[in-house]
């Protein structure tokens, strides 16, 4: 009898946590990615170089990019963690290296951190 009864309350606290973990699972948009790049694409990014009138910052990308500097893309959580003073202190380091690289043959994009 004894056994019994803990075995059915070991079942109910391991369906709970199956339930735990399914609604977990729905709350993540990229849950389903495995890691690597399919985890990569279905995050969003923002550039940190620019805000948006609302204070928010515009998706990753340019739509001319025959002008402008290269946007400073980060994902959007990552982004949400920086205080303002980081963000302006990496975007000046972007903006210094885009400096010193376009000395020379072509402007290329570079990834500094």
């Amino acid at each position: 009898m004894e056994k019994e009864k803990i075995k059915e309350k070991i079942m109910e606290h391991l369906l709970e946590f199956n339930e735990f973990i399914l609604e977990e699972k729905k709350k993540k948009p990229y849950a389903d990615a495995k890691g690597g790049l399919d985890k990569w694409f279905k995050e969003k990014w923002v550039d940190i170089s620019k805000t948006n009138a609302d204070g928010s910052h515009p998706p990753c990308g340019r739509s001319d990019t025959s002008k402008g500097g290269y946007p400073k893309c980060r994902k959007v959580r990552v982004a949400a963690k920086m205080t303002k003073k980081q963000m302006k202190a990496s975007v000046a380091r972007k903006r210094k290296v885009e400096k010193e690289g376009s000395k020379g043959s072509g402007r290329k994009p570079n990834y500094s951190k």
